[in-house]
């Protein structure tokens, strides 16, 4: 039986909250880590024990072998998800941490554009307004953690890439949706693992010392590993059954989702603002959860 690719029901969606949960406690995992291991050891981390998690799961499942078109065109992916890793740890250094989050949740926006200009994609009128009520939502949370106290937009470079960031973020999506077309989800993902790993482990290995991250610290390393794999094979069967747009409007439940795991983990008390913004970010995602009419 085909899956189809503009499933208006709520399961993609559902998957790709699901997806953001997961991924966001693998964040969660990561943030405990960065006091003591650098930014190359934590990526190379997370890919590395990514890529031998989806050993078994490639053992199981069996999907078709890799074409060489496929894994050129996933080898290409990998490059551009490395590259949205690096240039937002880059702004995450130079930029206040709210600055930086609010830039990287354009995401869904460069989603829309590339959606539509790269695989013909029309933006529904709900989606749209889910994306702007979840960009409002985050403005509000923003604002309410001091957005503009201390001179928003400082930093150059750091803006530069934080957008770069948001936007190969949304390629890396777009490209993922075109992939599900033809590629089992459980090829995408491995491939993606494996060659991030591939490329970020020499540069680990070159300044850093990511075996012993993954030695001393190994069940947050497995965590991260599987959390990471779980999470990217949700949003590929997410971006199989859906737009582009679609899904990239639910990314902003990411907030929502941060606001129990930093009470819970880190003692983080959710202000008003937080909580107003929060609405707004669920009433969008609430909107793409309605079946559209027939016309």
């Amino acid at each position: 039986m085909t899956t189809s690719r503009n499933d208006t029901s709520a399961l993609p969606i559902l998957l790709a909250v699901l997806a953001i949960l997961v991924l966001t406690a693998m964040d969660a995992i990561i943030k405990g880590l960065t006091d003591d291991w650098g930014t190359l050891d934590l990526v190379a981390t997370r890919y590395t024990v990514g890529a031998l998690c989806c050993i078994p799961l490639v053992l199981v499942l069996r999907p078709p072998r890799p074409s060489p078109e496929m894994l050129k065109a996933n080898a290409m992916r990998a490059v551009v998800v490395l590259a949205t890793a690096l240039l937002f740890f880059y702004a995450l250094a130079k930029l206040p941490l709210v600055e930086a989050v609010v830039f990287s949740y354009l995401a869904p926006l460069f989603m829309a554009l590339l959606g539509r200009l790269m695989l013909g994609e029309r933006v529904s009128p709900a989606t749209g307004i889910a994306i702007v009520l979840g960009f409002a939502g985050v403005l509000v949370i923003a604002v309410g953690k001091g957005l503009g106290t201390t001179g928003f937009g400082a930093d150059l470079l750091g803006i530069g890439a934080a957008l770069a960031a948001a936007f190969t973020y949304a390629l890396a999506m777009v490209l993922l949706r075109q992939r599900t077309a033809s590629d089992h989800i459980v090829a995408i993902v491995s491939a993606q693992n494996l060659f991030a790993a591939m490329l970020a482990l020499p540069l680990a290995l070159a300044l850093g010392d990511p075996f012993a991250l993954m030695l001393r610290e190994w069940p947050s390393a497995l965590a991260i590993g599987a959390l990471g794999t779980v999470g990217h094979l949700l949003f590929a069967e997410a971006f199989k059954r859906a737009p582009a747009a679609r899904i990239g409007a639910v990314e902003y439940t990411g907030f929502v989702w941060a606001l129990p795991i930093g009470l819970f983990f880190f003692g983080e008390w959710p202000s008003v603002a937080a909580l107003a913004g929060a609405t707004l970010i669920i009433s969008g995602s609430l909107m793409l959860l309605r079946k559209p009419k027939a016309a």
